[in-house]
């Protein structure tokens, strides 16, 4: 199957001072190939994009190739080498640059207190020295000592709480441990995480999106720019039977600021504080007017879970259930003179417009026949979507959709698809009335 699928860069993440950048990110040495760290620096138009200087080995080359040539020789990913410098010294994006800027191009062997003059410092003195002692220290030393030890010489390391700048840091991987040891700032690491993030993370995913952390296994939502944590699978198939789940780097993931999570599982009924009880449909709440009403609808006493209105605050407060409420949970009824389905709720009909949409949003649910004078007693609601996070396409075209925000956001290409880890099985064809449904909405590209 072939089709067409981006995705734009966060501006609303969170720094997380336990997790800067993920141990796969940091020691991919891939990040960059070929000719892309000399395109990558024409487009920041520094002094490294011009600059030629003599490497360790004698020969004079480009800042690119001795970048390259460092990362390849350390395994240490080059944007990460970038990064650094931009950190440092401002190197990348500094078009003149001071000869100190230079000559220290990553601090290294400038400690706090230290002379430049000193023979012990300036021995290291020099771009290429500098970029090579750096990563030959990450490598050698933090990222040997946390592999062997589980902590670096300063005793930083994974699950190790120190104080940075007077804040209890626990760092969550090597690649944050070794950063701290490095750099042992708060502020200098943030900078790192903010640079990394404006240069190299991935543009936001699509609300929507359902995401398994590739570390721990750990399910979140995308929705509208935070991440909010689904605890278990079972909840996740409550709310989105038909959604793809994508895996992510943790760093992508901890990106976006964190939201309330969806605690509980759709359909739920879940008592607060104060005694009050709601029903969960679909990231809405519904007060019951009085506890003696829940009998009418088929509730249990014991079906109750206690939470608290905090973790109900990611929730959209919906209308209250009253005595009169028909079906505050919803049933599918399907008409039984032409066989056009509807999703019942609250005394109004939702056309189902396809086999497909029934499928995705109602699998499982029994369907009661209703005659023509009862669906025509129900006010006329708005027609039925695909939930967030749903692949849909037209037989025979190769246009892909993701829903999104209950918009249709095209899919560039196949590459755009793939990238986003989503799979061909998942992709769900319709008919054009249950697409259109939906408005459109920006193309999503990679």
């Amino acid at each position: 199957m072939s089709v067409f699928f981006v995705v734009p860069k966060s501006g609303h993440a969170a720094f997380n001072p336990n997790f800067i950048i993920s141990d796969r990110d940091f020691t991919n040495v891939y990040g960059l190939v070929g000719n892309s760290i000399q395109r990558f620096l024409e487009d920041q138009s520094g002094i490294l994009d011009t600059l030629t200087v003599q490497d360790l080995d004698g020969q004079v080359k480009t800042a690119a190739d001795i970048i390259s040539r460092v990362a390849n020789q350390f395994l240490i990913n080059p944007q990460a080498l970038l990064v650094m410098l931009q950190k440092e010294q401002s190197l990348v994006t500094d078009p003149n640059p001071s000869e100190n800027q230079l000559d220290w191009a990553t601090g290294y062997g400038v400690c706090d207190g230290c002379s430049t003059s000193d023979a012990a410092v300036s021995r290291f003195r020099g771009f290429a020295k500098q970029i090579d002692s750096m990563a030959q220290q990450f490598r050698l030393g933090y990222l040997a000592d946390l592999e062997k030890l589980g902590r670096t010489q300063t005793g930083v390391g994974p699950g190790k709480t120190v104080s940075i700048d007077g804040v209890p840091v626990t760092p969550e991987n090597n690649a944050t441990s070794a950063l701290y040891t490095y750099t042992p700032h708060l502020e200098g690491n943030q900078n790192f995480w903010k640079i990394w993030n404006a240069w190299f993370t991935q543009d936001p995913l699509p609300s929507g999106t359902i995401v398994r952390d590739a570390s721990d296994g750990t399910l979140w939502l995308i929705q509208r720019g935070k991440r909010r944590l689904i605890p278990s699978d079972a909840v996740l198939t409550s709310y989105f039977p038909s959604a793809s789940v994508i895996k992510a780097e943790s760093s992508a993931i901890w990106s976006y600021e964190e939201g309330v999570p969806l605690q509980f599982p759709n359909y739920a009924l879940v008592r607060v504080e104060n005694g009050d009880v709601f029903l969960i449909v679909d990231q809405e709440i519904r007060r019951f007017q009085s506890l003696d009403d829940l009998p009418r609808f088929g509730y249990a006493p014991d079906e109750i879970i206690e939470g608290s209105a905090t973790a109900l605050q990611g929730y959209t407060l919906g209308k209250m259930i009253t005595y009169q409420t028909a079906y505050p949970q919803g049933f599918v009824g399907q008409d039984s003179a032409t066989g056009q389905t509807y999703y019942i709720d609250n005394s109004a009909r939702h056309i189902v417009l396809s086999d497909a949409l029934l499928k995705s949003r109602f699998s499982g649910w029994r369907v009661r026949s209703l005659s023509t004078d009862e669906l025509a007693s129900l006010v006329e609601g708005d027609p039925m979507r695909f939930q967030d996070g749903t692949l849909v396409k037209l037989p025979g075209l190769p246009t892909v959709y993701m829903i999104s925000d209950g918009k249709r956001r095209p899919i560039i290409d196949e590459r755009t698809f793939l990238s986003l880890g989503f799979a061909w099985n998942a992709i769900i064809e319709t008919t054009p009335e249950s697409i259109e449904i939906h408005q459109p909405g920006d193309l999503i590209t990679y």
